[in-house]
């Protein structure tokens, strides 16, 4: 369980599924299910836990600040989505992909996946949409159009 975890939160920070050539889909489709059994505010959960998780990191501490305390409510969180998910919602294809030897692969794929749509979701947010078009102020497109001539 603790290489599950690890592995959700790279799954997560990268956001794209993860696909694991070999492994066999767990029938009943983990994945569709949690994509599925997964609200908005369960979105929510699980960009906070990974910006609060993220926020640690050397090269980030002084962009942001994330409190223990604060940590803390957003793992608690987390552990109790997933843990929701994997043993109520989608709990019959948690159970298959355990028999099937799989459930590495298919929680890892999964909880990617709603990974991935939170990202999205982030960015798709007007302010953060608009915030992270600024960088173009800072492109030099005269250089980049070099590229393309001959």
């Amino acid at each position: 369980m603790k290489h599950i975890l690890g592995g959700l939160l790279a799954l997560a920070c990268v956001a794209t599924p993860w696909s694991a050539a070999g492994v066999r889909e767990a029938p009943g489709d983990l994945q569709s299910c949690v994509v599925t059994a997964t609200g908005p505010g369960d979105r929510r959960t699980l960009v906070q836990w990974m910006f609060s998780a993220i926020a640690l990191h050397p090269d980030l501490e002084d962009l942001a600040r994330v409190s223990d305390a604060r940590r803390e409510q957003a793992n608690r969180a987390m552990g109790e989505l997933m843990v929701r998910l994997l043993t109520v919602d989608c709990a019959d294809q948690a159970r298959q992909a355990f028999r099937d030897g799989s459930a590495d692969a298919a929680i890892g794929e999964a909880f990617g996946r709603i990974g991935q749509m939170a990202g999205e979701g982030l960015f798709a947010e007007p302010r953060v949409a608009a915030e992270a078009q600024g960088l173009i102020r800072h492109v030099d497109m005269n250089r980049l159009v070099e590229l393309f001539l001959p």
